[in-house]
């Protein structure tokens, strides 16, 4: 029998039923990232093919930030408060517009990061009723509805998930090829022994 995927319960007590479904499919969003970093060792976390590549740890940082920022900038018009602030001390790009390299994290600091920016987001929606759900807000960088920051954010994790998902496979493949080959040397030089 197939496995009947539903989203039976609301993850956040609402006021309005369409934000409580949107905060639904954001908390399984979250759901499967979780899963798929909650084995993730710290040198997989860490990571990267190259200098210019993001790491996992990148990406989680960028997750919460991106997020924060639309809720604060965007929807509520304002600046980061600082008991968030302090977790999100990073600019997101660097001068060459690449995501910026946050270095080595415990994964512990970047899911507490996520969790307390997700906390700010519920707290945020679940008191808006249709009507301010559906408000455009408009700012010197764009014009966008609440409604519309759930849809994009939304897709940014699930976008960042696959790139998360795609580092752990390369990071594991490659060290795995690397133990392969010391392994082999040093059988072959045990062979080469008399």
């Amino acid at each position: 029998m197939p496995e009947i995927l539903t989203l039976d319960e609301d993850a956040v007590r609402c006021r309005e039923p369409l934000v409580a479904r949107y905060l639904t499919m954001l908390t399984d969003c979250r759901s499967l990232t979780l899963e798929s970093i909650k084995s993730v060792r710290g040198d997989t976390l860490d990571w990267r093919r190259d200098d210019v590549d993001s790491n996992i740890s990148d990406l989680l940082y960028h997750i919460a930030l991106v997020e924060a920022d639309w809720l604060f900038v965007d929807v509520l018009g304002k600046r980061i408060p600082q008991d968030l602030s302090g977790y999100l001390s990073y600019e997101d790009r660097d001068p060459s517009g690449r995501l910026i390299h946050i270095g080595t994290e415990d994964l512990e600091d970047s899911l507490s990061r996520l969790e307390r920016v997700r906390a700010a987001l519920n707290q945020t929606f679940a008191a808006m009723d249709l009507a301010e759900f559906r408000r455009l807000r408009k700012s010197e960088r764009r014009e966008v509805n609440p409604e519309w920051v759930l849809h994009h954010l939304l897709q940014h994790e699930a976008e960042h998930r696959g790139q998360i998902n795609l580092l752990k496979r390369l990071g594991s493949e490659l060290r795995g090829r690397a133990r392969s080959a010391v392994g082999s040397a040093g059988s072959l030089q045990r062979e080469a022994l008399p």
